[in-house]
């Protein structure tokens, strides 16, 4: 080919997409032939459409079942409560619409319609169903994790201790150093502190009312360690 043409997935190399090019030897009047997707995308949507539209109780309740069990998967208890009421708003909502409109628009159009979107939507190069189960996971999900931590909300600031050692060099001296609290601060030879309002000063001593076992700062205090 002399043009370029992106390849957004290398899964579309390694997994091309199958496609109906006739049908019982009558070829598709469809440019490319039709994705197996497509048609089981219409298929799934022709059956949600009929469905709903008949706006029973019990399918928006069914509804709210799995999506209650998709939620308790992806978040626990708050994730399921919320997937659940919100499918079972929009199952009802939906058939209310879907129930106003003729039937060759609620059962061909739509149907295609809905297929042909799910077929040429790929947002991160994935396809449409398994992309939109991966958001709805992320959103349902309450705590966001990094490295094996879950992280704050959006906006909250989060503090976790830290151990930082600090050694001498080969003179074995004290060198100089700056702490600021919240921290508790421990020193492995004696030091004599003196507290000067929110600054203490550390500085080497022999004395008996050295202190070894450390220092703690609140907030806004400040340790300064001169050797």
């Amino acid at each position: 080919m002399s043009a370029r043409e992106p390849i957004r997935s290398y899964q579309r190399i390694f997994r091309p997409e199958r496609r109906i090019y006739q049908v019982e030897g009558h070829r598709l009047p469809v440019p490319g032939g039709v994705p197996l997707r497509w048609v089981g995308y219409f298929l799934a949507s022709l059956l949600a459409v009929i469905a709903l539209s008949g706006r029973s109780p019990l399918v928006a309740a069914l509804a709210a079942a799995v999506a209650a069990g998709g939620g308790w998967v992806a978040g626990r208890a708050p994730g399921a409560l919320a997937a659940g009421s919100a499918a079972f708003v929009a199952a009802q909502l939906v058939g209310l619409v879907l129930s106003g409109l003729d039937w060759p628009l609620r059962l061909a159009i739509v149907p295609a319609l809905l297929a042909t979107v799910g077929t040429q939507a790929t947002p991160d190069g994935r396809v449409a169903h398994r992309y939109a189960i991966s958001w709805l996971a992320l959103q349902l999900r309450p705590a966001r994790r990094s490295l094996g931590r879950p992280l704050p909300p959006s906006g909250e600031t989060r503090r976790r201790p830290a151990a930082v050692w600090v050694a001498g060099d080969s003179s074995g001296s004290l060198r100089r150093g700056r702490v600021t609290g919240p921290a508790r601060v421990t020193f492995a030879a004696p030091l004599a502190v003196r507290r000067r309002g929110r600054r203490l000063v550390a500085t080497p001593t022999t004395q008996p009312e050295s202190v070894a076992a450390g220092v703690d700062l609140a907030a806004g205090e400040r340790l300064e360690v001169r050797p």
